[in-house]
């Protein structure tokens, strides 16, 4: 409810500010044309599952050659006002459909999802063209690698505790950024080459909901073709409802010691009573890019044509006993290259990522316990399902663009990434682990045509 008051506050005002500044005789107001886009997703799921194991004991149901399509619009209105004040809204709809496509009668039928793409203002102050200061709030998405198509992004884009990183959602391609749900104050010096960003970002997609977590991104265009850059985010540390933060119950207390009853053929956990897991945590983002180009020439490449990008992330600097013992799981690895194409395609790019996970990186404790632990095995379920063989180290992305002419483009992606289906028929949630989550053997394409004016 705190979330819709929110964005609906936000339409409201920036609608105000936008039939005002119209009204008014002495403002200089300067409308965009409207944009609206239509996009059609189109792909299927090679091989997957929607648990950490396809065991039916485990709640996991296998995904094979299970074919999803989505159908979206969205339009969006700008405006600037006075030459300082910047302001942008979109509404739009999905339609789209439950996995996996089953017997389930639910998995037939079209869903529909109206929503708010954004939602903001950005004053800027001073020169409106290159501000050195400008000041963006509302609901608005938010990229600090500008080269990343879909995996990386993480200092955002993740958790500490429990450490998971996300990708797709919504939108399936060429979504790598985050929406920010709050506001930006962005520093601009050295005639733009050292650029900092305060961010306040409110919590908008795990729980606990609406805290705040304070961050800092500094990007350095070092060089001529080498960008590089860092950041810093204090996960959960503003919070609504302290007492949320490190909820003071059994499960939730950090463990001590794990072992196997062979009597009773279960995992026996030892508790430490005095101590908890918290959701709060620092986490830390470094990345950098290099662009040969920029020293050989264009010539007969593409724009982007020959970057090599990566980026590096600690999600939780503080290791906590047991499921947080080592920082090295908690530390994905981005390597990004982009496929030399001669300008026949806009965009080909290769990311790798490597994410020493000792834990499937469940989102299962948190949305439906509100703990920051993992989903353990309980019982006499199988630790098996653990094996370094059987989780997800290693993830990878192929994706292309190419605009056929104005206002029409064709995007392509196959990948095993960090991807949650938006409902499947087992429960009305999300699948709480990526779909493809076996070291790189499960995968999924998708095709997009995109037109707009």
């Amino acid at each position: 409810m705190i979330r819709m008051a929110f964005n609906l506050f936000l339409v409201s005002a920036l609608s105000a500010a936008m039939a005002t500044a119209a009204d008014s005789e002495d403002s200089n107001t300067r409308f965009a044309p409207i944009s609206i886009t239509g996009q059609i997703d189109v792909g299927q799921i090679i091989d997957g599952e929607t648990g950490w194991h396809e065991s039916a004991s485990l709640n996991g149901v296998r995904l094979k050659g299970d074919f999803f399509q989505r159908t979206g619009v969205w339009i969006t209105q700008a405006a600037t006002v006075n030459d300082h004040l910047a302001l942008k809204m979109g509404v739009g709809g999905l339609f789209w459909y439950a996995l996996p496509t089953g017997g389930d009668p639910s998995s037939k039928l079209t869903q529909f999802g109206p929503g708010i793409s954004q939602a903001q203002a950005t004053y800027a102050f001073g020169d409106f063209e290159k501000p050195t200061l400008s000041l963006q709030m509302g609901f608005f998405p938010y990229k600090y690698n500008p080269d990343s198509k879909d995996l990386g992004e993480y200092l955002l884009r993740s958790g500490a505790y429990p450490n998971y990183v996300v990708s797709g959602g919504w939108n399936m391609i060429s979504s790598a950024a985050y929406m920010i749900e709050g506001f930006r104050l962005k520093l601009s010096l050295l005639d733009g080459r050292f650029v900092s960003d305060f961010i306040l970002p409110m919590e908008h997609d795990v729980p606990p909901m609406f805290d705040i977590s304070p961050t800092y991104v500094a990007t350095f265009k070092a060089a001529p073709g080498l960008e590089i850059g860092a950041g810093m985010d204090c996960n959960h540390c503003i919070a609504i409802h302290p007492s949320h933060e490190s909820p003071h119950v059994k499960a939730n207390q950090q463990i001590k010691k794990v072992s196997f009853d062979t009597a009773s053929s279960s995992y026996v956990y030892e508790y430490d009573s005095t101590k908890y897991y918290t959701f709060q945590g620092i986490k830390l983002m470094g990345r950098a890019s290099i662009d040969p180009k920029a020293w050989i020439g264009e010539g007969i490449f593409g724009a982007e044509d020959l970057k090599l990008y990566g980026e590096l992330a600690v999600l939780g600097v503080q290791n906590y006993p047991y499921m947080y013992e080592k920082m090295t799981e908690r530390m994905p690895m981005l390597v990004g290259f982009n496929v030399p194409t001669f300008k026949l395609l806009d965009v080909l790019s290769v990311e790798v990522e490597y994410y020493k996970t000792r834990f499937p990186t469940s989102l299962y404790q948190p949305i439906a316990n509100q703990l920051p632990t993992l989903d353990l095995p309980q019982g006499t379920a199988d630790l098996a399902a653990y094996d370094r063989a059987n989780r997800d180290d290693w993830k990878w992305a192929v994706y292309a663009k190419r605009e056929i002419t104005r206002g029409i483009q064709i995007y392509a992606q196959a990948a095993c990434d960090h991807f949650r289906s938006i409902a499947y028929n087992s429960g009305p949630q999300p699948t709480f682990v990526p779909i493809t989550n076996r070291n790189g053997k499960d995968y999924y394409y998708l095709v997009r045509l995109q037109f707009g004016i």
